[in-house]
């Protein structure tokens, strides 16, 4: 596998960020990494086109783009980690 030198100062904030997060230094480091050698010639998503406005087909290929890069940073979560996204949890205490 190959190796990069990085700085001691950057290793040892890596080291205290991963920990604070129950993870790995290589886990926080990899999607980093895999953004900078993300190929230019690919699209970057619109933030101006509705999805709407979309040909399905198109639409279908960012929306998996999108899936993605958020399949990338899962390795940024500790362990185990599950996000409840559901509509109890989003509206909780909201004096309903």
């Amino acid at each position: 596998m190959p190796t990069i030198d990085i700085p001691e100062a950057t290793y040892q904030r890596l080291t205290r960020r991963a920990a604070a997060l129950r993870t790995t230094v290589e886990s926080l480091a990899v999607p980093a990494l895999e953004e900078l050698a993300r190929d230019p010639a690919m699209p970057a998503l619109p933030t101006t086109d509705s999805p709407v406005d979309l040909p399905y087909d198109e639409w279908k290929k960012l929306f998996g783009e999108i899936v993605s890069r958020a399949e990338a940073r899962k390795l940024l979560y500790p362990p185990g980690f599950v996000a409840d996204v559901s509509r109890e949890s989003i509206y909780e205490g909201c004096g309903e």
